[in-house]
């Protein structure tokens, strides 16, 4: 059985070192974006659905699941914080920042699509691309975030772009609470 790393390399071998290196730029310029914690999770949200409407329409849970599976993989490996709430969030930003990250994407699979690649090594490329930026947030927020991708690509009037909310304000405080075991007993019951 191989890890995700091993899987990941394989398939980058596979799709070839201009499509690797296209990917990358793709990925630079999204890291490369000033983004405020929220706004980032939001267009990475808004950018997940609508690869996901574009390429995956009949199999989307099946996507979605895999995109939890990896980010939630690697978000254990690297145990990130949770995510900081100080900005209110820009939808234009937003909007703007989903933009440049899914059509980077685009770009990249009909790369691989026109250069023959097998649809295992592309959806693992694609698979590895959001699920690193994804993967940086604690379980939490990446559960919540696909969560609102599911809701976005569940509702009849969504359309591709459509900015994808990330509702933590609610919901973070939940992230940040001591485990159970460790709170002491408070009152009587």
């Amino acid at each position: 059985m191989t890890s995700l790393a091993e899987t990941i390399d394989i398939a980058l071998a596979a799709v070839g070192q201009e499509t690797e290196d296209q990917l990358r730029d793709v990925s630079g310029d999204f890291e490369a974006l000033e983004l405020a914690d929220e706004e980032r999770l939001s267009a990475l949200a808004t950018a997940i659905a609508a690869v996901a409407i574009q390429y995956h329409k009949r199999h989307l849970s099946t996507y979605l699941e895999a995109v939890r599976t990896w980010s939630l993989e690697i978000a254990e490996m690297l145990q990130p914080s949770p995510t900081e709430l100080r900005y209110i969030p820009d939808n234009a930003t937003i909007e703007a920042a989903a933009r440049r990250l899914y059509a980077g994407l685009d770009c990249v699979i009909d790369r691989m699509r026109g250069e023959g690649v097998d649809v295992r090594d592309r959806l693992i490329t694609e698979l590895a691309a959001v699920s690193r930026f994804l993967g940086r947030h604690d379980p939490n927020t990446i559960t919540i975030a696909l969560m609102a991708v599911n809701r976005a690509l569940g509702d009849p009037q969504y359309r591709r772009g459509a900015v994808v909310r990330v509702p933590l304000r609610g919901v973070v405080s939940a992230a940040v609470q001591p485990p159970l075991e460790t709170m002491a007993p408070r009152g009587t019951a």
